[in-house]
């Protein structure tokens, strides 16, 4: 008795890509194995799985980025993530403490044990 066909909806097929879909999440939705979707995307786009999913995803990604952009417009939280993540900005300052003329600082410690590890440190024998 042969094995029922599996048919695939090629236009649901890449949605599940662009929504960055599993191969065995989309081989779980088609009821049916990794290895028969990935038979299936080589007869229908002539390339591998890898390949027609790379291409895909890239909707989605476009389509999440525009999501994110209009909806930071709105949330303020959301404008700080985009922030943080697009434009390399973040939360911390940073400081710098000199002298005058670029002279370093001098520390003096008085306690042995302490003055011990500190030299450690500046020899690179701790952290």
């Amino acid at each position: 008795m042969p094995r029922e066909k599996i048919e695939i909806d090629w236009k649901r097929f890449e949605s599940y890509c662009a929504m960055q879909c599993t191969l065995r999440e989309i081989a779980d939705y088609f009821n049916c194995s990794q290895m028969t979707i990935q038979r299936k995307v080589k007869e229908h786009y002539k390339c591998r799985f890898v390949d027609i999913f790379k291409r895909k995803r890239q909707k989605g990604l476009m389509s999440l980025r525009a999501n994110l952009f209009e909806l930071s417009k709105k949330q303020g939280n959301v404008l700080i993530f985009c922030a943080k993540n697009w434009l390399g900005m973040s939360d911390k300052q940073e400081v710098e403490h000199s002298q005058k003329e670029g002279r370093p600082w001098v520390i003096e410690v008085k306690d042995n044990e302490t003055k011990k590890i500190t030299e450690d440190i500046i020899k690179g024998k701790r952290t």
